[in-house]
C-alpha cells in the first residue's frame, strides 16, 4: 500500500510541474481575442501587416511629379485616409486644414452595423451618402466615397470642387500633368483585390471591398504612378496597371480642384 501510495504522488507532482510549465509557455489571450467576430477587424489586421513592409520615399525616375504634402492618417484617424487625401490636396492649394478638422466636418451616415448570425455583415451605412462607421477606429469603421469628399472640397473651393468620377484614366493622368493632384479611391494593397462584400444600406444595396482605400495621385512616367499615401505617411511609386485595375474595381472615383474658370464637369 505505502509503495503505491509513494507512487501516486509521484505522479501528481509530475502533473503539477507540466501545469505549471504550460501556463508559462502558453501565450496569453490578446485584445483581438476579446473581440467579437466581424469581418470588420479584417481591414484593421490588412492594415497593421502592409506598415511593418511598406516601401519608404523610393529613389526613382520621373515624367511627372507634383511636390504636394505628405500627411499621415495614423494615429488618430484608422479609418480616415480620405480626410487625410483631402487635407493634403488643400495644403497643396496653400488652403491650411488639418484631416482632423476635415475628419470633424465630413458628412457621416449613422446607420449601425449589423452583423448576422453567418459573421457577414448585414446592414450599415452609405459610403455614398457619408462617412460609414467610426474615423477614428475606436468602433468598427468603413470609410467615405467621392460625393461627400467633392462637397466637403466645395466649402474650401467652392468654385473649383471638381468631381472627376466616371472619367477615364487618360484623363486623370492630363489632370495631373497640368499641375493639380487627384484624390484617387484604390484598395489598402493599390492593386485589384477579390474579397468584395454586400451590404443594405438605407439607399440600397452597397458592393465593395473592406480594403478601400484613398490616396493622392501627384505624378507617373510610363510605367508607375507617384502617390503620397497617408496609410504609410509616405510617398510610393506604383506600377500603373495594377493601380489602375484597383481604381476601376473601385468605380473610379476620383476628386480634384479645377482651375479657376473651368466648368464644374467631368
Amino acid at each position: 500500500m505505502f509503495h503505491w501510495l509513494k507512487h501516486y504522488v509521484r505522479i501528481q507532482i509530475a502533473v503539477a510541474i507540466l501545469s505549471s510549465l504550460f501556463l508559462l509557455i502558453a501565450p496569453l489571450p490578446s485584445k483581438s481575442d476579446h473581440i467579437v467576430a466581424n469581418p470588420v477587424y479584417a481591414r484593421t489586421k490588412a492594415r497593421q501587416l502592409l506598415l511593418q513592409t511598406a516601401p519608404k520615399s523610393p529613389s526613382i525616375k520621373h515624367n511627372i511629379l507634383l511636390h504636394a504634402p505628405i500627411l499621415g492618417q495614423l494615429p488618430q484617424l484608422e479609418n480616415g485616409c480620405e480626410v487625410t487625401s483631402l487635407a493634403m490636396l488643400l495644403q497643396y492649394e496653400h488652403i491650411s486644414v488639418s484631416s482632423t478638422t476635415l475628419a470633424k466636418q465630413i458628412a457621416r451616415d449613422p446607420t449601425p452595423l449589423v452583423i448576422n448570425q453567418n459573421g457577414h455583415i448585414a446592414s450599415w451605412g452609405d459610403p455614398n451618402d457619408g462617412f460609414v462607421g467610426s474615423i477614428t477606429g475606436r468602433k468598427p469603421g468603413f470609410g467615405v466615397f467621392h460625393h461627400p469628399i467633392a462637397l466637403l472640397l466645395a466649402r474650401y473651393e467652392p468654385h473649383q470642387a471638381l468631381d472627376l468620377t466616371g472619367t477615364n484614366w487618360d484623363t486623370l493622368l492630363q489632370v495631373v500633368k497640368s499641375g493639380r493632384p487627384v484624390i484617387a479611391w484604390t484598395t489598402i494593397y493599390l492593386a485589384p483585390v477579390t474579397n468584395f462584400v454586400t451590404w443594405n444600406s438605407p439607399s440600397g444595396p452597397i458592393h465593395t471591398t473592406l480594403f478601400e482605400h484613398a490616396v493622392l495621385l501627384v505624378g507617373y512616367n510610363d510605367t508607375q504612378v507617384f502617390i503620397n499615401n497617408p496609410l504609410t505617411d509616405s510617398f510610393q511609386s506604383v506600377p500603373m496597371a495594377a493601380f489602375r485595375e484597383s481604381w476601376i474595381q473601385m468605380g473610379r472615383q476620383a476628386v480634384t480642384i479645377a482651375p479657376q474658370g473651368e466648368p464644374l464637369t467631368k
